[in-house]
């Protein structure tokens, strides 16, 4: 829905295709490490130090860790709470609630319709917790359709690597611009979903959103 920045890849194509590798550009995820691995790692190792410090914050405990649990009930690692479209100049912020099945996401999202105003200026922010194990390659990926058949737009923010904790974790894009012009206003059915390099499913649901001259 916007144009390129570091942290997200766009890709607008004329086939339409949920294929990952496809969407990746060839990406390749790293072998997967549980929490008691990444701390037996060999200390010495001055750049895997700096990694475990990131990814595990001061605390070497492993066990520690790997024991966070925020819901015991729900075997998911990610638990994904809402994503939020902040706007420059615009309030209230459009919010998604995340919360639930996969199936009731789609039952609370797919017949809503968000109108945002051509050109606008907005952040999109995804709020999670993360329990039980580390997870590796989050992305959160939305594709936008028009006639709900042709794909005009891909992106993927990539979110990452993390440790398990009990605080809530918060990823922030960078600032996008939704488009703009006559060719660019109408309504599109947008596609959604989080997951990760094991390919797990945390969150998907699908919206309407129409790009307007103003707000309405």
């Amino acid at each position: 829905m916007a144009s390129g920045e570091q942290d997200k890849q766009i890709h607008r194509d004329e086939v339409d295709s949920d294929d990952e590798n496809h969407i990746g550009n060839g990406y390749k995820a790293p072998q997967k490490m549980d929490i008691g691995s990444i701390v037996a790692k060999d200390g010495n190792d001055e750049s895997l130090t700096r990694y475990k410090k990131l990814l595990l914050g001061d605390s070497s405990d492993g066990k520690q860790i790997h024991s966070q649990l925020v819901d015991p009930n729900d075997p998911r690692t990610v638990l994904p709470i809402r994503i939020t479209l902040i706007f420059d100049n615009h309030k209230p912020d459009v919010v998604f609630e995340l919360k639930g099945s996969l199936e009731q996401l789609r039952d609370l999202h797919s017949k809503r319709s968000v109108t945002i105003k051509e050109g606008e200026y907005y952040r999109t922010q995804l709020e999670y917790y993360v329990q039980r194990d580390i997870v590796t390659g989050l992305k959160l990926q939305s594709k936008v359709l028009k006639a709900r058949t042709i794909t005009v737009d891909r992106s993927k923010y990539m979110i990452g690597s993390r440790a398990p904790s009990a605080e809530i974790q918060t990823y922030i894009s960078d600032v996008e611009q939704a488009p703009s012009g006559v060719l660019s206003r109408g309504t599109f059915l947008v596609k959604s979903k989080l997951t990760d390099d094991d390919k797990h499913v945390y969150a998907e649901w699908e919206w309407n959103l129409v790009i307007g001259k103003d707000w309405q």
